[in-house]
C-alpha cells in the first residue's frame, strides 16, 4: 500500500490564510445543505496559479483497517482544542471497518483514534463485486460546529455477519474522539407495516443537520441490501441532537423498494427544514409507496405533550416500474415477478451484456438498435434497446441513483438518474404525482420548473417525457449514460448559474440554468469515463466533480474532477484527476465549446485507486481525494 507513513508534521508546506481570517468548516458532504458542491471560500487554489504551477501529491494520510479505506468525504472542524492545550483543524476519517481517525488536516499527523464496534465482513450475500473487505460507516457524517461533536452511522455486529449487524448513530468528541453517549442502535425502528430490523440494508446516504427555531436535528436516509425483497423499503431518520435519541422514522414504502442512496450524498435541507431527496427502484402510489421519485419531507419536532412527526408532503415522479417494462403504468409496481436485486447492481447491464472481447460492434445479446440522429456536436448517434420491450430488468430505472442539489434561489431541486435526464423540480410544489398521471406523460412533466433534457449525454431527438415509457429503455451507442454524481452549482460573474454534471461513458457537460429552471447545454469536455471500458454497456460510475472558488470571482473558481479509467464499480481501477476552468471555454470551429483542462494527472503520470462515489474535496489550498488503496490523497500547488 502505497502510503507515506513517516511524521509528516513539516513534510507540507503550509499555505497560512490572510491575517484574521477564520478558515470555513466542511461540516456535510458537498459543502452545504443545498448539496452544490461548490467551496466558495477558497482563497489559495486560483484558475492563473494552478494552470501556472500545477499541482502536486504531497501526502497520503491512511485510513486503517480496511483495504479500500473510507467511503466518506472528509470533514474538518478548525481551530479545535485539545486536551493537551494544542489546537488543530482536526479532519474526521471514518473507516469502512469503524475505525475512526482524528487528523491534523494540515500535516496529516494523528490525533485521536476511536474503534466503533464490530464492522460487517465483506462477501457476496452484501456485495456482489466484493470489492469493500468490510462494511461499517458507509456514509459521510455531519459537524455541529457549536458543540464540536460529529455524527455518524456505523454497521456493527457482534460476530461481523450482516445478518446479526444493525446501523447505530455514533456521536463523537472532535477534541478527542470520545463517544458523547453509547451508539444509538435503529434496531427498533418501524414505520406502518415496515420494520427496520426486518431486512438488511445499506446506509449510503450522507447525513444532515438543519437548525430550526433553535432545534438541531440530524437527518440520513437508507436502503436496502435486496432492493426487491419482502420488506426491502428505504427509510428516512430523525434524530434530536439535544437528547441524542432517534425521534422519528419513516419508511418510504410499505409495498417493495423505495431505497434512498443516492450514490452516497445526503438529503438536502432548505432554510425552513423542509428535507429533499430521491428514491430508487420500488412501488409508487403517492401516498405510502415513493419508489422512483423527488420526494419532500416535512419534520415536526417533539414537544412537551407531542411526539416528533415526519412525513412526505410532495412528490413528483416522471415514471413507474411498471410502465418502464410495458405494463400499465398506473400500477404501483409490475405485476411481474422480479428476480431478486442487489443493491449495487444494474439489471439492464447485466441483461443486455455481451461477451468480453466483442469488440465495438453493437451486438449485444437480446437488443436492436435504431438510428437516431445526431447529438449535440453533430455525431450520428445509435441508441440500443432491448428486443424485449418488456423485459423485467428495464424496471431497475433506479431514478434514484444519484443525489440532487437545491437551487434555492431559482426554487429548483435538480435530479437526474440513470436514464441521464435532468429533471428541474418545483421546489415549493414538486407536483403530487399521482399513479393516474402516468396516462398523460406530457401534463405530469409540466409541472416542473421547466422541461426536462439529457443532461449527461445527447442521445438525439428522442423525447425525454414519451408517453410509452419503454422509449426510454435504451443505451447510446450501446454504453450506460447513468448519472451517479450530484450536480455542482457555480454562479458564473458572466453567464449566471452553471451546472456541471458526468455520467457514465461519457465526458463532462455545461450547462446553464435560467431563473426559470431552464436547461441549455453549454459545453462538454473531452475526456471519457471508463475510457478503457471497450466493451459494452461499458463502466461505471462516471465522473465526481467539486468546484472551489473565492466567492465566484473572476479568475478564481476551478472545478475538480475525479473519473475512472475502467469499470469503477465491478472492478478496482486507476483513477484520473482533472481540473478545469468552468468560466472560460475553448471555442470551435463548429461554433461548439470545450471545456478547458488546467492540470490533469494523466499528463504527469500520478496513478491512484478510484474511489467510485466520492469527489475530490478542496479546503485551504488543498485537494483531498479518497483512494481505494486505503487512504486520503492530498494534493497541493507544485513548489
Amino acid at each position: 500500500m502505497r502510503n507515506k507513513l513517516i511524521d509528516l508534521i513539516g513534510v507540507l508546506v503550509v499555505a497560512l490564510p490572510a491575517f484574521g481570517q477564520t478558515l470555513p468548516p466542511v461540516v456535510t458532504r458537498a459543502f452545504d445543505n443545498s448539496r452544490s458542491g461548490a467551496n466558495t471560500r477558497e482563497m489559495i487554489l486560483m484558475r492563473d496559479n494552478v494552470l501556472a504551477k500545477g499541482i502536486s501529491r504531497v501526502i497520503t494520510i491512511p485510513v486503517y483497517g480496511d483495504a479500500r479505506g473510507t467511503e466518506s468525504q472528509p470533514l474538518i472542524l478548525p481551530g479545535v482544542k485539545l486536551k493537551d492545550g494544542s489546537t488543530h483543524d482536526v479532519m474526521i476519517l471514518p473507516s469502512m471497518a469503524n475505525i475512526v481517525r482524528g487528523v491534523d488536516a494540515e500535516t496529516g499527523a494523528a490525533l485521536w483514534q476511536t474503534n466503533l464496534g464490530t464492522p460487517i465482513n465483506g462477501g457476496a450475500s452484501i456485495d456482489m463485486h466484493q470489492i469493500n473487505d468490510h462494511w461499517g460507516v458507509l456514509s459521510t457524517g455531519v459537524i455541529d460546529p457549536d458543540t464540536k461533536r460529529v455524527y455518524l452511522v456505523a454497521w456493527i455486529s457482534p460476530d461481523g455477519t450482516p445478518q446479526k449487524g444493525m446501523q447505530h448513530v455514533c456521536v463523537l468528541n472532535i477534541a478527542d474522539g470520545t463517544l458523547v453517549v453509547p451508539p444509538v442502535t435503529l434496531a427498533n425502528a418501524a414505520s406502518g407495516t415496515q420494520r427496520f430490523a426486518s431486512a438488511m440494508r445499506k446506509q449510503r446516504s450522507s447525513l444532515v443537520m438543519t437548525n430550526v427555531n433553535g432545534t438541531k436535528t440530524v437527518f440520513f436516509a437508507s436502503g436496502s441490501v435486496m432492493e426487491t425483497a419482502k420488506g426491502s423499503s428505504g427509510w428516512v431518520f430523525a434524530f434530536d441532537v439535544a437528547s441524542n435519541t432517534l425521534t422519528a422514522s419513516l419508511a418510504m414504502s410499505q409495498g417493495v423498494g423505495a431505497g434512498v442512496w443516492m450514490a452516497g450524498q445526503g438529503l438536502a435541507a432548505d432554510a425552513q427544514g423542509f428535507l429533499y431527496g430521491i428514491s430508487g427502484n420500488g412501488s409508487y402510489d403517492g401516498v405510502y409507496d415513493f419508489g422512483e421519485c423527488v420526494f419532500k419531507i416535512q419534520y415536526q419536532p417533539p414537544t412537551a405533550t407531542t411526539g416528533a412527526r415526519m412525513k412526505v408532503i410532495d412528490s413528483w415522479a416522471p415514471f413507474s416500474d411498471a410502465g418502464r417494462i410495458g405494463e400499465n403504468p398506473q400500477l404501483s409496481a409490475p405485476r411481474v415477478t422480479l428476480a431478486p436485486k442487489l443493491a449495487g447492481v444494474s439489471a439492464p447491464s447485466e441483461a443486455m451484456a455481451r461477451p468480453v472481447g466483442g469488440g465495438m460492434n453493437i451486438s449485444m445479446k437480446n437488443t436492436r438498435t435504431v438510428q437516431s440522429g445526431v447529438d449535440e456536436r453533430g455525431k450520428a448517434v445509435t441508441l440500443v434497446y432491448p428486443t424485449s420491450p418488456t423485459d423485467p430488468a428495464w424496471s431497475d430505472e433506479d431514478f434514484g441513483s444519484a443525489g440532487g442539489t437545491l437551487i434555492a434561489q431559482y426554487g429548483v431541486y435538480l435530479a437526474a438518474g440513470k436514464d441521464g435526464i435532468g429533471y428541474s423540480v418545483n421546489a415549493k410544489t414538486l407536483g403530487h404525482t399521482q399513479p393516474a398521471d402516468f396516462v398523460n406523460a406530457k401534463a405530469n412533466c409540466a409541472k416542473l420548473k421547466a422541461p426536462p433534457v439529457w443532461i449527461a449525454a445527447s442521445p438525439g431527438p428522442v423525447d425525454p417525457c414519451p408517453q410509452d415509457e419503454t422509449k426510454l429503455d435504451f443505451m447510446p451507442w450501446g454504453k450506460t449514460r447513468h448519472v451517479h454524481a450530484t450536480p455542482v452549482q457555480y454562479m458564473s460573474p458572466t453567464r449566471g448559474m452553471t451546472i456541471f454534471v458526468w455520467g457514465e461513458n461519457s465526458q463532462l457537460h455545461a450547462w446553464t440554468m435560467g431563473p426559470t429552471g431552464a436547461l441549455t447545454y453549454l459545453a462538454q469536455g473531452n475526456e471519457t469515463a471508463s475510457v478503457n471500458v471497450t466493451n459494452s454497456p461499458g463502466g461505471m460510475p462516471g465522473g465526481f466533480c467539486s468546484l472551489s472558488s473565492n466567492a465566484n470571482k473572476l479568475g478564481s473558481a476551478v472545478l475538480w474532477c475525479s473519473i475512472p479509467y475502467g469499470d469503477g464499480n465491478a472492478t478496482v481501477t486507476n483513477g484520473r484527476l482533472l481540473a478545469y476552468d468552468p468560466e472560460t471555454m475553448i471555442e470551435n470551429a463548429d461554433g461548439s465549446k470545450t471545456l478547458s483542462v488546467l492540470w490533469d494527472s494523466q499528463r504527469w503520470n500520478i496513478q491512484y485507486l478510484f474511489n467510485k462515489f466520492l469527489p475530490p474535496m478542496v479546503w485551504n489550498g488543498r485537494i483531498y481525494l479518497p483512494n481505494y488503496d486505503g487512504g486520503v490523497d492530498v494534493y497541493a500547488l507544485a513548489q
